[in-house]
């Protein structure tokens, strides 16, 4: 930015500061100061929105503890029936000894495909069927008990008109 610029913004700065000198002061109501203590006052008791977990309700948080602590187990299971799936599935089909042989991107992806189709049909559909149902069960859980911290943890309160 170059001197002559500098000054023209230095002298609009000046005019504008002047035309705002010269406007009479704003008064605000002799009310509002009144109720915005009254208002800060009110909210100052309230939780505040942004809380962490320790000041969830303790149902909650034991509701919260008992789904994760029952996750691991079932988590445990899920892995090691799927690792001894993929095992069975490699040594039936042979594909283990592709899988160190192999040295193209489009046969691994090939291989892949294939085996996530085999698998697929291994499924059986009443596995696949409850862990739909399983998974649609514990996101309705996981909304219902999200609501129900939100709406515990901040209450609706009054609203006053400032």
């Amino acid at each position: 930015m170059n001197s002559r610029t500098r000054t023209l913004e230095e002298h609009l700065e000046h005019l504008a500061h002047e035309a705002l000198r010269q406007l009479p002061p704003c008064r605000a109501p002799a009310s509002l100061e009144a109720r915005v203590l009254r208002e800060v006052a009110a909210r100052a008791g309230e939780p505040r929105r942004a809380a962490g977990i320790h000041r969830w309700p303790l149902a909650a948080r034991l509701a919260l503890m008992v789904g994760c602590v029952l996750c691991i187990p079932l988590t445990w299971v899920l892995v090691m029936s799927l690792r001894m799936q993929l095992t069975y599935t490699l040594m039936a089909t042979g594909a283990i000894h592709v899988l160190h042989g192999m040295r193209g991107v489009g046969s691994a992806l090939l291989l892949l495909a294939e085996l996530a189709v085999h698998l697929a049909q291994r499924i059986p559909g009443a596995w696949l069927f409850g862990g739909l149902l399983a998974t649609g069960a514990l996101y309705a859980a996981l909304c219902a008990l999200g609501y129900l911290v939100l709406r515990s943890a901040a209450p609706h309160s009054k609203v006053h008109s400032v």
